[in-house]
């Protein structure tokens, strides 16, 4: 009896050594005679939220960052393994965790969002909540410990869907089977439908140029979607459940964009190919063992690849060769270099590698001589290559959240630069040279050593003043 009735009294708790791990209901915590605001005073935050505090990982947010992004997706990964043991399809909700120094959780609040839920189905989430946090610690030791917060979702949490509406647009099964004027039809929004199948209906539609099928339950592309279709031109299959080997695309000249983010593909399909006009490609939030440069390159008019969170640790070196691309996104991989041949990409005009592992840039980025957006932030760079001051078309340059101590010297070389942010490093001082910039319109300071206290009286007042002078906002 006493056992049970200290589990009721603490919620739902696990002992790992001497350690315990208290998951609970936020609004448990005052019958439970636990404080926050006293945690709060106990745990240090992980990252300032407030002006002059100063987090845990002040000078390692990028290491904290990374950890907890890679934390998150074991999360997802534990939930998809445990999703029989879920009550409900899935939840929103809010934690905020008190984290000790050996990285095991102390204490757990959970805020769920959702007015529906039984007290025995939050008594099971916290279940399956209390096996994670006990199972996983935080993979950083520090010596104080430290609280986190953040909205986060267990399961697939249902969206309300919000049909699309507009001359030419049809957004449910029932009205594609009643229209009489088909061929006005123009786009089938035939996304969240609960579809495992692709309903034959939308073959009756003779000017069809958008089909939307994402966020449903499909399992294959056949080929004779853009066989029977043949003025199709833009394609979504988002967030299905298309394995390799599922993918089918008869030689054609019409499709132009396709969209198969969120699926269970392990490589670009072959059949990929066969789409020989195809512009868009996106094929991020897959877990894609390698990149097959050579099918890429037989889509002669790619100008706009996604490979966002695809699991990449490093590109092929013949990456170079799609030398029409104009778009590359490469956010959230492991990439810590770039290959050479990418010199070779002349077209390119914006370049996302944010939250990889990069500690520098390759020089051969100066050799892309119409790259206007370069995103790098969430990343280790202490300095910007000598090379990249010759790309004088570039507006905009992030590269917050990196190790920067000392602005880099080529910023000065950057006649087009419009915005620039560098929040979130360790910068002591700030360049003159700024305010040279005549095109510049913002500059983020935000989380430096410099923007600590009252920055408008401090050494860089006079320059501040200056660069508001000339229209630049200055935010820090």
């Amino acid at each position: 009896m006493k056992k049970l009735f200290l589990s009721a009294l603490f919620g739902l708790t696990l002992v790992s050594g001497w350690a315990q791990t208290r998951v609970v209901l936020l609004n448990d915590t005052a019958r439970l005679g636990v404080s926050p605001t006293a945690l709060a005073k106990t745990y240090p935050p992980a990252l300032a939220t407030r002006s002059g505090e100063k987090g845990v990982f002040e000078r390692h947010g990028k290491r904290f960052m990374d950890s907890t992004h890679a934390s998150m997706q074991r999360f997802f990964s534990f939930m998809e393994a445990n999703k029989k043991r879920l009550p409900v399809k899935g939840v929103l909700l809010q934690v905020q965790e008190f984290v000790r120094p050996d990285g095991s959780y102390d204490w757990v609040f959970c805020q769920f969002r959702s007015d529906t839920l039984t007290e025995a189905q939050n008594t099971a989430l916290l279940a399956v909540l209390t096996d994670w946090y006990t199972q996983h610690p935080f993979p950083i030791r520090t010596t104080t410990g430290f609280q986190t917060s953040r909205f986060t979702q267990i399961g697939n949490v249902p969206q309300p869907r919000k049909p699309r509406r507009g001359p030419g647009i049809i957004a449910t099964l029932e009205a594609a089977r009643k229209t009489d004027r088909p061929d006005t039809v123009r786009m089938l929004a035939f996304n969240q439908l609960d579809l495992t199948d692709i309903p034959d209906v939308v073959y009756r539609f003779p000017k069809l140029e958008e089909l939307d099928l994402s966020k449903n339950g499909l399992r294959y592309v056949p080929a004779e979607l853009t066989e029977r279709i043949p003025t199709l031109k833009r394609l979504s299959f988002l967030y299905n459940s298309i394995p390799d080997d599922s993918v089918f695309f008869p030689k054609n000249n019409h499709l132009l964009a396709l969209n198969l983010q969120g699926n269970r593909l392990t490589r670009i399909p072959q059949a990929v190919g066969n789409n020989r006009r195809l512009e868009s490609l996106w094929m991020g939030n897959n877990k894609l063992r390698e990149v097959n440069a050579k099918l890429l390159r037989r889509l002669r008019r790619l100008n706009d690849l996604n490979l966002y969170n695809a699991g990449l640790a490093q590109l092929p070196k013949n990456f170079g060769g799609l030398r029409r691309l104009k778009v590359l996104d490469l956010y959230y991989n492991k990439l810590t270099t770039l290959p050479r041949s990418m010199r070779r990409m002349k077209r390119l005009e914006q370049l996302a590698i944010a939250h990889n592992d990069f500690t520098t840039l390759p020089a051969t980025l100066g050799r892309l001589p119409k790259l206007q957006v370069l995103y790098t932030h969430h990343n280790r760079i202490s300095q910007l290559p000598a090379s990249l001051q010759k790309l004088k078309t570039l507006r905009v340059l992030d590269i917050s959240y990196n190790w920067f101590t000392v602005p880099p010297p080529i910023l000065a070389s950057l006649p087009s630069l419009e915005e620039l942010d560098m929040s979130n490093n360790n910068l002591q001082e700030l360049p003159i040279t700024l305010s040279s910039l005549k095109s510049l319109k913002k500059v983020y300071l935000r989380a430096n050593p410099l923007s600590q206290g009252d920055t408008k009286s401090g050494p860089y007042a006079q320059l501040i003043k200056q660069l508001e002078a000339n229209q630049t906002e200055v935010f820090y």
